[in-house]
């Protein structure tokens, strides 16, 4: 079965906000080995910090990753684990927006990526076919 192009390009996108992630964990912990960082005076607290960014970030990444899988595999729960891994890190960077009086274009930017990639994925010809592969082929409803 042909997929539509507009599932397709919401399949592209999860895995690229996974690899995004998934590269901008790899960058903090090389930033923990560089000789910039351990140069420091407080070099210690920094390593910590950038760690604790990494799991952060590393998680998500996991899961988004995992969930690309799924819809490349056209998988209801690729679809599900898409949506909230998505609407997940959407409330998590509004929230640190309103919280901070500090807004920065990138943090905007990855916001409206990952609400971007939510709402294609509400988009009724996405949403009906990862619905489709969930419903059993012979049931008659």
């Amino acid at each position: 079965m042909k997929r539509p192009a507009l599932v397709v390009i919401v399949d592209v996108m999860q895995m690229l906000l996974g690899l995004m992630m998934a590269g901008t964990v790899v960058y903090l912990i090389t930033l923990t080995r560089s000789r910039d960082t351990l140069a420091e005076a407080d070099a210690v607290e920094v390593v910590h910090g950038l760690l604790i960014g990494a799991l952060v970030i590393g998680i998500p990444a996991i899961i988004t990753l995992i969930a690309a899988v799924g819809l490349w595999k056209g998988k209801f729960w690729g679809w599900v684990l898409s949506l909230a891994t998505d609407v997940g890190v959407v409330a998590v960077m509004v929230y640190s927006m309103v919280g901070d009086n500090d807004v920065d274009t990138e943090q905007i930017a990855l916001t409206a990526g990952f609400l971007v990639a939510a709402v294609l994925l509400l988009l009724p010809a996405v949403r009906t076919a990862y619905w489709r592969a969930a419903t059993p082929q012979g049931s008659m409803s």
